[in-house]
């Protein structure tokens, strides 16, 4: 069992087929005493680059520093976020039909995609929502509607 654990901690990513292989055990064995232990196989999760220590004390700095200057200028209250998002949807719609009891429901074939989709424009602030807006079909965010954002700005 030793053996096997000593594995593991060398190498996380080891397959437990490798460490059956390489002590001449059942992979069965192997993996019965790895979960007996509490191991069980999980995905890493991806991160965009490791932060060194530095990087980490600097983040922390830099938070600290933009809270205790919005306690004397509160610029975190002015600020309006926007975000867009595409929201499909389709127009299929379900009939009932009459059966007699027992009898089996009516098929009918299932339409084909026809997804339609609709651009969905947010914008928010500390208290909440300020403007929500569905864009027509076929239409993206562009020079006109940010200037519509403008406006919202000046009205909040």
């Amino acid at each position: 069992m030793d053996a096997i654990f000593e594995k593991v901690e060398q190498d996380w990513h080891i397959s437990s087929y490798d460490v059956a292989e390489e002590l001449g055990i059942e992979h069965k064995t192997v993996l019965a005493h790895l979960k007996e232990n509490g191991y069980t196989k999980k995905l890493d999760i991806w991160v965009p680059h490791e932060l060194s220590e530095r990087n980490l004390m600097n983040r922390v700095l830099i938070c600290d520093s933009l809270l205790r200057r919005n306690e004397t200028e509160p610029f975190l209250k002015k600020l309006i976020t926007g975000d867009e998002k595409w929201i499909t949807y389709d127009k299929n719609v379900r009939k009932r039909s009459w059966s007699k009891a027992g009898q089996a429901s009516q098929t009918v074939a299932k339409p084909g995609l026809t997804r339609n989709k609709v651009m969905l424009c947010v914008w928010w602030d500390w208290k909440g929502i300020i403007h929500y807006e569905l864009l027509p079909p076929g239409r993206t965010i562009d020079s006109e509607l940010l200037r519509t954002t403008d406006k919202i700005k000046a009205r909040s």
